[in-house]
């Protein structure tokens, strides 16, 4: 019975898995649109149905998304489009998918590579096989063509029948109710998605239009078909959403509209179709031309895994809110102890053109930057300041023969002054300029880490007061363009804790000293567990390392959260899993937390479906969000003496089209067993409320697990 409900499940899945659905219900609304022709629908579940038997019986890995089956069910499907519903048709249909799932996994060793060096994407290199070797032989065996195809409704426009039979087409039933299953099923998978699918496919209709007067049978819809593909994969699935990736997506649509006329012209006479042949032709075409071996600027084009948009989306606004945004380079304040910032980003003075990107930090007293009369360069606070490696790096290049100016003096004849030069990789270059004489402690070739010391701030150079500056920059000569940086792990204004700092002028800035007794509370060690109860129901969290070595957290209820834990900070990301409210509540309390030593305030932007909100909450959501949102998440943590705990409360906010949704976290936080309480409140209703019980380890091969009893205070 487990192995039937397995499959059925896998089946499912590979019915939704073109549009990277996990949701039954996109599968079960797939399988159905392919019904609305019988004779189709039968041919795509028999070899799916073979499939699943083959790749059980060969004791063969299923493909990442069920890619073998969603093959062998498009290879049937193709079969029932084209040949007549007899017997022979749904035997050579079966034959088909225990063709098709053998062939899927030699494919993807060909086209992947050894150890993924070619890295091009599987799509539906199978499916071609399969089905133009199943559409030979239905030839040779004199398989009856279909010439009938079900009859559209009359109470439909004829432009909105076509449209909708073109979305049906996806699956090789032109039918406008099949259509509008399948639309169904996209929008309930990915609203994005769906609306790709329908652009990439009346753009290829309107290029045939404008380029055919009189396009040959079939060529709109193979067109139409294989644009909508390219949308989806090019434009959604496979690509990180935004402008250039729309752009590629449209210009990969005309290529393969180009293909769909060229292939057809050529495969007529042999009565063998392009099917989706112009669509796998131009993604590998795009996927191979548009690498980061060909190019830097294509770096960050591709996902590492496909992904709907929606996740992309909103992965990426979290991404940036936590410093981890592409094209820009993070450094750690490149000092110990406060300093504030003199001159920012586009600073009025010398941080214009090209040398836009660059900040530059002196010491301060109480309003002031020297003690006395600032007559000496001893008065500065500034001066002799250690200067410490924001990065780890290699020294290319170096100055420390230059005497110190006196105060409000310049040398403007060697504008850098002493400074140390980093190659920190990729062509880049850390700056840190205005050194005192004679104080560099590295040498040349020399490899440094984050915090190594490197000299001494002083006062050379271009240079009124001793100061620091700092700068990223393209190449390996003084002088060369600045790229954009920002600061990383660092306090902003005494207790604002930020990943992704741009501080401005007069803002001060500090590294963040992580407290070492929270970081080992929190640490996400593999096979850790933690024992919860919420309203006398029990729930735990255990920590489990995935295939890639990645950290999961996952509860009793089936949900998971990937977690990243070190020196500084506990991050969690990717929810995933079953429904889970405490699992929810936990990650809004404790999704990213610093383990500095202050008492902090910092932001995040987590994923706004972590809320658990009413279906009405749901549809303003939705309306104001049809493609995701995140959450604008406000935190302060402050130290309870009274529990010897600290106490981590969050403000979470989205808006909706009727209105702001707010939720309160609130979290606890011990230096021995970490997380020990959290709560959740959405919009005055109180959600979760779970406290710590118990703790342990389960134990490994040869490692008895153990457990222990936390004695909770009482929180209030």
């Amino acid at each position: 019975m487990k192995m039937l409900h397995n499959g059925m499940r896998s089946l499912l899945a590979a019915y939704g898995a073109l549009f990277l659905a996990r949701r039954w219900q996109v599968g079960a609304l797939v399988l159905t649109a392919t019904l609305c022709d019988p004779v189709t629908g039968l041919c795509g579940l028999l070899a799916g149905l073979a499939a699943l038997l083959t790749r059980s019986l060969l004791r063969l890995p299923a493909l990442p998304g069920e890619a073998d089956l969603l093959n062998a069910i498009y290879a049937g499907l193709a079969l029932g489009a084209f040949y007549g519903g007899e017997p022979r048709l749904y035997l050579l249909a079966a034959f088909g998918g225990m063709l098709a799932a053998p062939l899927g996994t030699a494919l993807r060793q060909v086209l992947a590579g050894p150890f993924g060096a070619r890295g091009l994407p599987l799509l539906g290199a199978p499916f071609l096989g399969t089905a133009w070797m199943l559409l030979a032989v239905a030839k040779a065996i004199a398989l009856p063509l279909r010439w009938a195809w079900p009859i559209w409704p009359t109470w439909l426009p004829l432009d909105a029948a076509s449209a909708l039979a073109n979305v049906g087409a996806l699956f090789y039933v032109a039918n406008p109710l099949a259509g509008i299953l399948v639309l169904a099923a996209l929008l309930l998978a990915s609203r994005a998605l769906a609306l790709l699918a329908l652009a990439g496919s009346l753009l290829a209709n309107a290029l045939v239009v404008w380029v055919c007067t009189a396009p040959p049978p079939g060529l709109a819809l193979l067109a139409a078909f294989n644009g909508a593909l390219i949308a989806i994969f090019v434009g959604g699935v496979l690509a990180v959403p935004g402008r250039r990736t729309l752009a590629v997506a449209a210009g990969s649509v005309l290529v393969s509209s180009a293909l769909s006329a060229g292939l057809l012209a050529l495969s007529t006479p042999f009565g063998i179709p392009p099917l989706s042949a112009p669509f796998v032709f131009t993604v590998w075409l795009v996927h191979a031309a548009l690498r980061p071996e060909t190019s830097l600027w294509w770096s960050r084009f591709w996902l590492p895994v496909p992904a709907c948009p929606e996740e992309t989306i909103v992965s990426s606004q979290l991404a940036d809110a936590r410093g981890l945004a592409s094209g820009s380079v993070a450094l750690l304040p490149p000092f110990a102890g406060r300093m504030e910032v003199s001159q920012p980003v586009d600073g009025e003075h010398t941080h214009q053109g090209v040398w836009r990107y660059a900040l530059d930090f002196v010491g301060m007293g109480v309003d002031r930057s020297y003690r006395n009369d600032g007559a000496k360069l001893a008065d500065f606070y500034a001066f002799e300041r250690p200067v410490l490696s924001p990065v780890w790096g290699t020294v290319a290049d170096l100055r420390s023969d230059l005497i110190d100016n006196p105060p409000g003096e310049m040398n403007l004849s060697e504008n850098w002054g002493n400074y140390i030069l980093l190659n920190i990789g990729g062509g880049l270059y850390v700056l840190l300029a205005h050194l005192r004489q004679g104080s560099i402690e590295v040498a040349l070739g020399q490899s440094v880490a984050p915090g190594t010391r490197l000299g001494c701030c002083g006062n050379s150079g271009r240079s009124a007061q001793p100061h620091l500056h700092l700068h990223v920059q393209r190449g390996w000569w003084l002088g060369a363009p600045t790229v954009p940086f920002h600061l990383t792990h660092c306090l902003i204004d005494g207790d604002e804790h930020a990943l992704d700092a741009h501080p401005v002028e007069g803002q001060s800035v500090e590294p963040a000293i992580s407290e070492a007794d929270l970081a080992q509370a929190c640490a996400t060690c593999h096979g850790r567990e933690w024992q919860f109860t919420n309203a006398a129901a029990e729930w735990s969290l255990s920590v489990n390392t995935g295939l890639l070595g990645e950290t999961v957290l996952t509860s009793s209820a089936g949900g998971r959260v990937q977690a990243i834990s070190g020196s500084s900070l506990l991050a969690l990301h990717q929810r995933r899993g079953s429904a889970d409210v405490l699992l929810d509540a936990f990650v809004l309390a404790f999704g990213l937390t610093p383990f500095a030593r202050q008492a902090l305030r910092w932001h995040d932007a987590a994923d706004a479906a972590l809320l658990p909100l009413s279906p009405w909450q749901r549809l303003g959501l939705l309306l104001r969000h049809p493609f995701g949102a995140n959450l604008d998440s406000r935190y302060e943590r402050r130290r309870d003496a009274k529990h010897g705990l600290w106490r981590q409360r969050a403000r979470h906010r989205v808006s909706s089209a009727f209105g702001d949704i707010e939720a309160e976290s609130i979290g606890w936080l011990s230096e021995s067993q970490g997380p020990v309480a959290f709560s959740l409140t959405v919009a005055g209703r109180h959600i979760a409320d779970a406290t710590l019980v118990g703790f342990g380890n389960r134990g490994d091969h040869g490692v008895p697990a153990w457990s222990a009893t936390y004695l909770e205070p009482a929180l209030s």
